[in-house]
C-alpha cells in the first residue's frame, strides 16, 4: 500500500470514528471487484455487498451504493432526482473524483451526494469498497446513510438470473 493509499484509510478511520459509526476495515488478500467475488470469498450474501457507483450527470457526480443482488436503473434515478441524463462515470472520472480505482470506490465519499437505494435498508451491516485496494469496509445501513446524507429511495431492479 502506498502512502496515499495509507493516507485514505487512516482519513476514512478518522471521520469514521468522529462521527461514532459501528464499523470495520478488514484487510484481505486481494481486491474484492465485484459483489459477487465479495459473496464468494464469505463476506456474506450477495444482498449485504454494496458496490458504489459514481454516475455522471447534468447535476455533477453522485455515489449510488445498491445491493450486490440488485442493478441501476437510470430511469428510475431519472424520475426520482429530475435528471435528463444520468450514466456510469468513465475509470477515468472515477479516479478523478474518488482517487480510487474502479472496483475499489469507498461507500463513503465526502464531496460526493450520496444515494442509497431503499432494498439496503432490508439489512443491519453492508460490506464494501474504502478507497483502498485489498481492504473492504464492513458498516451498518443506518451509520452509513447518516454518514453519507443519502439520500434513500428505489432506484434498482433485481439482476436476472442467468
Amino acid at each position: 500500500m502506498n502512502q496515499s493509499e495509507q493516507d485514505r484509510l487512516e482519513q476514512l478511520k478518522y471521520s469514521l470514528e468522529a462521527a461514532r459509526v459501528d464499523f470495520k476495515i478488514l484487510a484481505h488478500d486481494g481486491t474484492v471487484k465485484s459483489a459477487e467475488e465479495g459473496a464468494v470469498r464469505g463476506f456474506g450474501d450477495l444482498k449485504v455487498m454494496a458496490p458504489t457507483f459514481i454516475l455522471r450527470s447534468e447535476m455533477g457526480y453522485l455515489a449510488a451504493i445498491i445491493s450486490g443482488e440488485t442493478r441501476l436503473s437510470y430511469k428510475k434515478i431519472k424520475k426520482e432526482l429530475g435528471l435528463k441524463n444520468v450514466s456510469l462515470a468513465t475509470p477515468e472520472q472515477v479516479e478523478q473524483v474518488t482517487e480510487a480505482r474502479i472496483g475499489t470506490v469507498a461507500l463513503v465519499n465526502p464531496a460526493l451526494r450520496t444515494i442509497v437505494d431503499s432494498r439496503l435498508m432490508k439489512m443491519d451491516i453492508v460490506y464494501g469498497g474504502c478507497g483502498v485496494p485489498d481492504h473492504s469496509l464492513r458498516v451498518k445501513v443506518d451509520d452509513l446513510i447518516r454518514v453519507t446524507q443519502a439520500q434513500v429511495f428505489d432506484f434498482t431492479e433485481l439482476k436476472l438470473a442467468s
